[in-house]
């Protein structure tokens, strides 16, 4: 998903494209436990302004599986995630802020070198930035049998509930 410069006319240049599951399961990596679901689509506007600034607008969707963080049963996401970015050539980036910080203006700065720019390193960086942290089936998902492992959503097991006594010596602590 690579553009270069030139193909960006005076009216801008639309993308509209699929994104194959094999390109998306690379881009999420092995180690990550969100898995593709079928193939995902780009729809992408760009931009030229002087000084070789490029304004990238668009959308990206896609579908991807991951296990419950509770429960383990898998998950099916949909995301459908903004692309909003401008880019800099590579030297002619506005300078970053005072004391560290990110502030607004920080937010979807990207830059590009040898006049080509990659799409597909921004569509991964805003696709990592709409996964969520912590996949639930349901917010109300009770999770496995800390004893057994049943799947509590559909059953509840016969296990007594277990005592988690590392917090008993705060029950006699006591405060004037």
């Amino acid at each position: 998903m690579r553009v270069h410069l030139d193909q960006i006319g005076p009216e801008g240049y639309d993308l509209d494209e699929p994104m194959t599951e094999a390109w998306l399961a690379e881009t999420l990596g092995k180690d990550s436990p969100f898995r593709p679901h079928g193939k995902g689509h780009l729809r992408a506007h760009l931009d030229r302004l002087d000084g070789g600034v490029v304004l990238v607008h668009g959308r990206a969707s896609l579908e991807v599986d991951a296990p419950c963080a509770r429960c383990l049963e898998t998950v099916s996401l949909n995301l459908d995630t903004d692309l909003d970015v401008t880019l800099f050539p590579v030297g002619k980036e506005p300078e970053a802020g005072t004391g560290g910080e990110v502030g607004d203006d920080d937010i979807g700065i990207g830059s590009y070198a040898e006049s080509e720019i990659d799409l597909a390193n921004i569509i991964r960086d805003e696709v990592f930035l709409g996964l969520p942290m912590i996949p639930l089936c349901r917010e109300q998902c009770r999770g496995l049998c800390p004893s057994c492992g049943e799947n509590l959503n559909r059953k509840q097991c016969a296990c007594k509930p277990v005592k988690d006594g590392r917090f008993d010596a705060l029950l006699k602590f006591k405060t004037k």
